[in-house]
């Protein structure tokens, strides 16, 4: 019986990745084969180690070997000049948004950290340099800040393309390639579907960006500011995923996405709703191998 293809879309989420790490050891674990992926943000970080290794559980234990490393934990204190510790850089993180979130709308200043720093990061993160060193196609996705395109890389260096899918507006640095000039897939495709649709029978989206819309408390413009990208990026989310074959929620509600020490949690609730939609999946992958056979 012909085997469908199957398609990953890793939405972005800061920290809130490590769900996806989650989702993919349970789709290891039913013995399913993933043939293309995509990703935006912290998801094409995630996606880009997948693709290079097939394998949910190396890239945890890769996390947790970086995580715990002086390199790292020194390269993350120095974006915000703090101690140097993990639970420092994500005080320093929350409360540099905090601060200068509303005012960098009146400055003349493209971001509060500068690409050359988040480079460095990456490459600690991502030890591999090129699309060519992957196992499976995999389509990185970031945002032409310009002319609202997006733009969509999948050869050539992968640091450049994380670079690009992960500058997040306003506080890391756009990069300028080729005359545009590209922030955080985010902006326009949170959930990176489309490209996958072409050359993929079955695709499944992984949304990390759960969010609860409590009553705001004493809103203030910041809080009004950023309960309104959130409700505009969810409504862009809603209509890309609809065009999956299957969406995969893990709970990440309450979970801010620069918190290093909440990464434990995000794992096991990635594995706790890979988990509960596994029969789905195999449900689906199974109807579509039959109709690819009866097209035969």
């Amino acid at each position: 019986m012909t085997r469908p293809l199957l398609g990953i879309a890793l939405g972005g989420g800061g920290v809130r990745g490590a769900a996806h790490v989650g989702v993919l050891q349970e789709i290891d674990n039913a013995g399913i084969k993933v043939d293309r992926i995509s990703g935006v943000s912290a998801g094409a970080v995630i996606g880009c180690l997948y693709a290079y290794s097939l394998d949910g559980k190396w890239v945890e234990d890769h996390f947790r070997k970086i995580w715990s490393s002086q390199s790292f934990n020194g390269l993350t204190s120095k974006l915000f000049f703090d101690n140097g510790s993990t639970k420092s850089f994500t005080s320093g993180i929350k409360k540099t948004l905090t601060d200068h979130l509303i005012a960098l709308m009146s400055l003349h200043r493209s971001s509060l950290i500068k690409n050359d720093q988040l480079r460095d990061i990456l490459k600690i993160l991502v030890p591999f340099q090129n699309f060519d060193q992957l196992k499976i196609p995999l389509k990185i996705i970031s945002t032409d800040i310009e002319s609202g395109e997006d733009v969509i890389s999948e050869k050539g260096n992968l640091i450049d393309a994380l670079l690009k899918s992960c500058s997040i507006p306003g506080v890391m640095e756009p990069i300028m390639d080729d005359g545009r000039l590209i922030v955080d897939g985010g902006v326009s495709m949170p959930i990176p579907i489309p490209p996958l649709a072409e050359n993929c029978d079955v695709t499944v989206a992984v949304d990390i960006g759960v969010y609860n819309f409590d009553k705001l408390k004493n809103p203030s413009a910041k809080s009004i500011k950023i309960r309104s990208d959130i409700i505009t990026s969810n409504r862009l989310k809603l209509r890309l995923i609809s065009d999956a074959d299957l969406v995969i929620r893990p709970d990440t509600r309450g979970l801010h996405w620069s918190r290093f020490d909440s990464g434990e949690i995000l794992l096991e609730n990635g594995k706790r709703e890979g988990r509960k939609k596994m029969p789905f999946l195999n449900d689906l992958i199974r109807k579509k191998s039959g109709k690819l056979a009866n097209n035969e």
